[in-house]
């Protein structure tokens, strides 16, 4: 069993239904319930042939994950989160390192920032890409990491 600060990765046909549920209780419990979303979190790109899930936890219980997914002819970085407890300790860093590690330097990748996020995304190479927008009631930015 992996420990604790292990980062975790694989593509949904990979994962045994308790990673799957904890994964989707993790994201449930931060972006719908934390954050008072109602939305269809769980989508079609879960699933996708390139998507992969990354996750740092014990066994079955994730404290932190992010979504790495095919975008066009680049990659979009999406869903991290990361339990209260575990807040500001490096987990999304991490994985934000491992994702960004997998694609390699020259990959272009995207995300949609939460506006009080976008400094720790700028910290990864990322620069606001567009203007703020409100999705599910919560400003974001769009950002981009032009690869080298």
């Amino acid at each position: 069993m992996a420990g604790m600060r292990e980062i975790q990765q694989g593509r949904f046909e990979e994962l045994d239904g308790a990673t799957v549920f904890g994964l989707a209780r993790l994201r449930q419990d931060v972006f719908v319930v934390e954050q008072d979303c109602a939305y269809p979190d769980l989508d079609d790109n879960d699933f996708a042939p390139e998507t992969v899930h990354f996750w740092i936890g014990e066994g079955t219980s994730p404290v932190a994950c992010l979504r790495l997914l095919r975008d066009g002819p680049g990659w979009r970085i999406g869903r991290v989160c990361c339990v209260p407890a575990e807040r500001g300790r490096g987990l999304s860093g991490t994985m934000l390192t491992a994702a960004l590690d997998q694609v390699g330097p020259e990959a272009e990748v995207v995300l949609d920032s939460q506006v009080q996020a976008s400094g720790f995304y700028r910290r990864y190479g990322f620069v606001e890409d567009g203007p703020e927008f409100i999705e599910d009631d919560i400003w974001h930015v769009p950002m981009r990491r032009i690869g080298k």
